[in-house]
């Protein structure tokens, strides 16, 4: 989000600097607030909350669905991202794959309203089956892949509505209304199958333990109830602008005026206007150093892919903790959380949770101590730690283990607060921690993804090299002039 964030803002300031200034600031606005609801809806406290509460992971899929996709897209980030990349990555790569014609059937059959309208619904109803949810809550990855379905579907489905600058609609303004209403009613659907449900539809919940008073079935009801007013909120008030906009007469006329702006700004790009625009105050295409270029976007990319790679890899999100262990004992209730799968033999983390039996308080100023030794009881495979506040999760204490030798291993939780005292103990079978090389997948793709952009640019350049870089170039960026 970040490097989104500079590569567009540095586009606006590129294009502002040429005298194009085809991004107003309130755009700007709504581009950066697009990409602050998806950071709310990734790192906050509803991130946090979404193993413990249906209903902040409700919030979260609306976020991600409702929020941020239609404010990026406000934004009309097309020519300013592509403007906001290295000069090379431009003219070589993003300039050659939007002017590529399968790349653009693709393109406009992504973005086909009735596409896009199937599209989201499907991914919803998918995805809120009692199976692949669970497999959502089970898996850290598979839980970013439900999110980027959620997020990238919902971008088709808002690009007819909102249809982003330099974008033309395949369907009159009007049609939207239909379009936007028709999403409303399979919203409802979903949301009153979750609402009006006699029993949890997902397990997880029924198990995990509870907060704020709420029954499984009572955090349901309210997470179907949230979907169902914030989901007809964001497709209704749209429909209700955009009648506004069709019975106004003015707005028509700026629709017409908007439309023909755009058609000229198409033909300056396929080069039917005769008006001389230089293609260098718009996009980057001089190739006056190429070698240098190509040299320092290669070391640009390798170092942002691994540091995005070393980001991706590390396991330390609050929704990467699965429920190990609960019990009630005394005046407390404990659970004890680890990473989903096998526990590996060099390091596990562990997170205790401590709330009061009878009002479900969470209670972060409990004492907690763990001791973890073989089954055998030898003194010598004894460690012991205090654990302290997890500084993501702020209703979890967190710490991590070493226990060097695979087998079975005994953990002994020990719990004081005030004149409450708990003694528990539950049995791991720590295994070879061979199966942590599945975080290595971001490094992988880095890999693949900047072989792929080497095998492009030689594809590119084998057949005539010089008269690609030099003259080509021009052509097959924005095709501004035509072609001899």
């Amino acid at each position: 989000m970040v490097l989104s964030l500079v590569i567009y803002m540095r586009g606006c300031w590129l294009l502002q600097r040429a005298g194009l200034a085809f991004v107003p600031r309130w755009r700007a606005v709504a581009f950066l607030s697009g990409l602050g609801s998806l950071w709310i809806a990734l790192a906050s406290p509803l991130d946090v909350f979404n193993g413990f509460l249906l209903t902040a992971h409700m919030l979260e899929h609306m976020v991600l669905m409702m929020v941020a996709p239609p404010l990026i897209l406000l934004g009309a980030p097309l020519i300013p991202m592509v403007r906001g990349l290295p000069r090379f990555a431009a003219r070589e790569f993003a300039g050659p794959l939007l002017n590529w014609r399968p790349a653009q059937r693709v393109g406009n059959t992504m973005t086909h309203p009735v596409v896009a309208l199937l599209l989201m619904p499907v991914m919803m109803f998918a995805w809120h089956i009692p199976g692949p949810y669970e497999l959502a809550l089970r898996s850290s990855s598979w839980h970013q892949v439900e999110h980027a379905c959620f997020f990238f579907t919902s971008l088709l489905f808002w690009w007819p509505v909102i249809q982003p600058w330099p974008s033309r609609g395949l369907w009159p303004r009007w049609a939207m209304i239909p379009y936007l209403l028709v999403a409303d009613l399979q919203n409802t659907i979903l949301s009153a199958a979750l609402a009006f449900s006699d029993r949890a539809l997902y397990p997880s919940y029924s198990t995990t333990p509870r907060l704020f008073g709420l029954s499984a079935l009572e955090d349901q009801v309210a997470a179907g109830a949230i979907m169902w007013v914030a989901g007809s909120l964001a497709f209704v008030v749209p429909a209700i602008v955009i009648v506004v906009q069709c019975l106004s007469r003015g707005s028509i006329r700026d629709q017409q005026f908007s439309n023909r702006r755009a058609d000229s700004v198409s033909h300056r790009f396929r080069g039917d206007s005769p008006r001389n625009y230089s293609l260098g105050r718009l996009l980057p295409v001089r190739s006056t150093g190429t070698k240098f270029e190509a040299i320092s976007f290669a070391v640009m990319f390798v170092a942002v892919g691994l540091c995005w790679a070393w980001l991706a890899s590390a396991s330390s999100d609050g929704d990467d903790l699965s429920l190990r262990f609960s019990r009630q004992t005394g005046t407390l209730a404990i659970a004890v959380f680890t990473s989903p799968g096998e526990s590996v033999s060099h390091s596990t983390e562990f997170a205790v949770l401590v709330q009061d039996r009878n009002s479900l308080e969470v209670m972060s100023d409990a004492e907690v101590r763990l001791t973890a030794h073989k089954d055998d009881a030898r003194p010598s495979s004894a460690f012991a730690t205090t654990l302290h506040q997890d500084p993501q999760n702020k209703l979890l204490q967190s710490a991590v283990l070493n226990m060097p030798t695979t087998g079975i291993w005994l953990l002994d939780i020990f719990v004081r607060r005030g004149l409450g005292n708990a003694k528990l103990s539950m049995a791991l079978n720590i295994v070879s921690p061979e199966s942590s090389t599945e975080n290595r997948w971001p490094y992988g793709a880095t890999i693949s993804f900047f072989a792929i952009l080497v095998l492009v640019y030689r594809l590119r350049h084998a057949a005539d090299p010089e008269s690609i870089t030099q003259s080509g170039c021009h052509e097959e960026f924005v095709d501004l002039h035509p072609r001899r």
